[in-house]
């Protein structure tokens, strides 16, 4: 097979409901996966909070407002751009992003009532902070971060303060949680669409998208989860055990991906495998204090279900935060918040020497290989759940097989919060990838939409079963499924194929999202 074939069709389901189905057959060497490099920062930023005004909306709120702050790119460390601050966060916690130092200090700021608005005539806007007089730590903080804020025009608030009123705007109280937000690493699909000549482009992994999904102040709306490989280099290590969809150079195939499968390559050339012989090694999620410890938000769920949230205590460690490829923080004596979409690495006082930790904090970085030497992958992309093996429906076993945990009540899950492997039987938009026996792909995409907001001309979508069945239809064998809802998007020959689900409330208005990283066939 060398030619790409595209096909849309109506289809009946099993109670006589009618969902629009995209098919696409895809070469085996011309798939390929990329993350989106975003463009227009005032773009993102009114197209992020306008989803979450609407969210505020629904939650009763009558009159929200939004912040939201645009992250670097390319991060830098905190003490490069606002030298001379103490970088430590009320519990200790010593940040080395800039990135999350930003963040921290903007959360401090709005919990505590501290961040005003002002309006001056001519509609010129300034920010403002009313610190009392004994919190000078905070005061510097927040002239550095609002300064550099406002020359780089990265901080918005919608919608803005009413003209004319010269009132300045309090923000207290202030709800953090919900109506704060740092915007990460995503762009609209149509963006790279415009700029780049392909023949098919769809989403791929799931990413940060709901409040639960930010609690953490190295996380931002749009930040990827999961594995990804690209021309050879992991670019981000699977956090989570779920399945991944691997290119070898020659073959497709869909495995459980977690981190026992990677080596660390700390500074100095230190690696660390869970299972690879002659270098030191790691426990993920140990039940029990190890001298090398690796740390998810999945590590809860074996013992009583909920996730854990911060590594546990302990006087005589130094553990550090690491998303994708960066030391973000470090701290002593354990508690440190695990991240979404990142991990904490656990070292007890001489498990490695001295200056392992000292570099680590010097260099802020890491590497990352397969524990297994055979596992020399080209390029790959985790989502899941795994929906096929051997042509067999394997879904109802990844309950116990993937790390998927939804939010209950209070208590946040383990992103993306939303999906729940015990009820999928809801039907929505949905996207996956399967392999024929031929070795080719299969891209199924279902449109989908909220039936709240359903309107007579919109698709019903699909259960994750019925998924499976139209992939069985097509003769796939193996198959994964990948970010669905309204992060499904399928443009072909620059034009856009299906429909998004996104309605934010609004009946028969279509909204596309903004992702981060991409299927990309040539």
């Amino acid at each position: 097979m060398s030619e790409i074939s595209y096909q849309k069709a109506r289809r009946q389901l099993a109670d006589g409901i009618c969902s629009t189905v995209h098919r696409v057959d895809i070469p085996a060497g011309r798939l390929r996966f990329e993350d989106l490099h975003p463009m227009s920062s005032y773009v993102r930023q009114q197209d992020i909070a306008r989803m979450h005004y609407a969210r505020a909306r629904a939650r009763g709120e009558e009159r929200p407002h939004i912040l939201t702050w645009t992250a670097m790119q390319t991060d830098r460390r905190a003490e490069q751009i606002f030298p001379g601050l103490s970088y430590q966060s009320d519990d200790g916690e010593h940040i080395i992003s800039a990135n999350s130092f930003i963040t921290c200090v903007l959360r401090k700021l709005l919990a505590e009532g501290w961040l005003q608005l002002h309006e001056y005539m001519g509609d010129t806007y300034e920010w403002k902070v009313d610190i009392p007089a004994e919190q000078r730590a905070w005061k510097a903080r927040a002239a550095s971060v609002l300064s550099w804020l406002e020359e780089s025009i990265q901080l918005d608030l919608y919608p803005n303060i009413e003209r004319g009123s010269y009132q300045p705007r309090v923000f207290r109280p202030f709800d953090v949680r919900h109506n704060f937000i740092r915007i990460g690493r995503c762009d609209f699909i149509r963006h790279f669409v415009q700029n780049h000549e392909r023949q098919v482009v769809f989403n791929t992994s799931h990413f940060l998208h709901e409040h639960d999904d930010l609690i953490s102040h190295h996380s931002g709306y749009g930040d990827a989860i999961g594995l990804m490989v690209a021309e050879n280099t992991i670019l981000r290590p699977p956090i989570y055990r779920r399945g991944a969809l691997l290119y070898d150079g020659s073959d497709w195939r869909i495995e459980t991906f977690s981190l026992n499968d990677i080596q660390l390559v700390l500074p100095g050339d230190i690696s660390l495998s869970a299972t690879a012989d002659g270098v030191q090694r790691f426990q993920l999620n140990p039940p029990d204090p190890q001298p090398i410890a690796l740390y998810t938000r999945a590590g809860g769920l074996a013992d009583d279900g909920t996730p854990l949230d911060r590594s546990p205590s302990a006087p005589d460690r130094t553990e550090f935060v690491l998303v994708n490829r960066q030391v973000l923080s470090w701290k002593r004596g354990g508690g440190l918040q695990i991240p979404q979409n990142g991990f904490i690495l656990s070292l007890q006082d001489g498990a490695l020497p001295a200056r392992v930790a000292e570099d680590l904090i010097a260099y802020a970085w890491v590497e990352y290989e397969f524990a297994d030497a055979n596992s020399r992958l080209q390029s790959a992309i985790q989502a899941g759940p795994i929906l096929m093996r051997g042509g067999e429906n394997v879904l109802h076993q990844s309950a116990g097989a993937e790390e998927f945990h939804p939010s209950q009540g209070a208590a946040v899950g383990v992103s993306p919060v939303h999906i729940d492997l015990a009820g999928q039987n809801q039907r929505k938009a949905r996207s996956a990838l399967g392999i024929k026996p031929d070795g080719n792909l299969l891209l199924v995409v279902v449109d989908g939409c909220n039936p709240s907001f359903r309107t007579e001309m919109d698709s019903h979508g699909a259960t994750l079963d019925e998924v499976i069945g139209i992939l069985q239809e097509a003769g796939a064998v193996d198959a994964l499924n990948l970010s669905g809802e309204g992060s499904s998007h399928l443009f072909v020959a620059g034009g856009l194929a299906s429909l998004p689900s996104d309605r934010r409330g609004q009946r028969g208005v279509i909204y596309e999202r903004m992702l981060p990283s991409i299927g990309i066939v040539d």
